[in-house]
């Protein structure tokens, strides 16, 4: 089975989207919602999934913490977690969850789409090849939404690291799981992922703190070819 979790912070604007998308998945799933303390519709519009199981963050430690939660109350052998404003492509995510069931990987992921608030395509994004090269040199490779990982995999780095990260514990935790020399990572060659951008995520907004953050945990930062070769392939 396959736990995704969904943290929700006054999200009532995206979240029913993220539900069907999520509702109309093809394979054995659960479908986790973290709220951190939601005082719009967002729950209101949740409790009308019954596919959904809720949760409430007591602890005001951020998205990262959340997300643990989450992963940590999860009964599924494979995990991933999907924002409340992104959304899961039909077939795509099928596809990832049955190589990976089937296979000795540990984390497969795939390409995904870049959509503005109308659900205008702004940026095709491909995994890129090479995934564990270039994370261990700083780059994430795919889309954070659009890969799903082992549950022991989780658990032997430690999960987030929700104490010292509240922009780029997603790029942590995928470096170490790169540092891992045992650990298999598959591209599947498919779209399995919406990722809505709009200015007003935690991301677009605390880009010299996800540097900072970076930093501290000695994640590497890559050098100017690195990235060019990065851009080109991941069009």
């Amino acid at each position: 089975m396959l736990s995704i979790i969904t943290p929700t912070l006054n999200s009532a604007e995206f979240i029913e989207k993220n539900l069907i998308s999520v509702r109309d998945l093809d394979i054995p799933y659960e479908h986790i919602i973290v709220d951190g303390g939601s005082t719009d519709n967002t729950l209101s519009i949740v409790k009308r999934y019954k596919n959904v199981k809720v949760l409430h963050q007591t602890e005001k430690l951020g998205m990262y913490q959340a997300i643990d939660m989450g992963f940590k109350n999860a009964n599924g052998e494979f995990i991933t977690w999907l924002n409340s404003d992104d959304m899961v492509i039909p077939g795509g995510f099928e596809q990832m969850y049955q190589y990976i069931v089937k296979n000795r990987a540990d984390l497969v992921y795939s390409n995904g789409y870049v959509v503005d608030k109308s659900g205008k395509i702004l940026k095709t994004v491909y995994g890129r090849r090479f995934a564990k090269y270039l994370l261990q040199n700083g780059i994430l490779p795919f889309i954070q939404p659009a890969s799903i990982y082992r549950n022991e995999l989780y658990s032997k780095v430690g999960g987030l690291d929700f104490q010292n990260f509240r922009i780029a514990g997603d790029l942590d935790l995928f470096y170490k799981f790169s540092k891992l020399t045992e650990v298999n990572f598959k591209k599947i060659n498919v779209f399995s992922i919406k990722f809505l951008l709009y200015g007003e995520s935690l991301g677009d907004k605390n880009t010299d703190l996800a540097n900072q953050e970076r930093d501290r945990a000695q994640i590497p930062r890559p050098n100017v070819l690195l990235r060019v070769i990065n851009k080109i392939l991941s069009y």
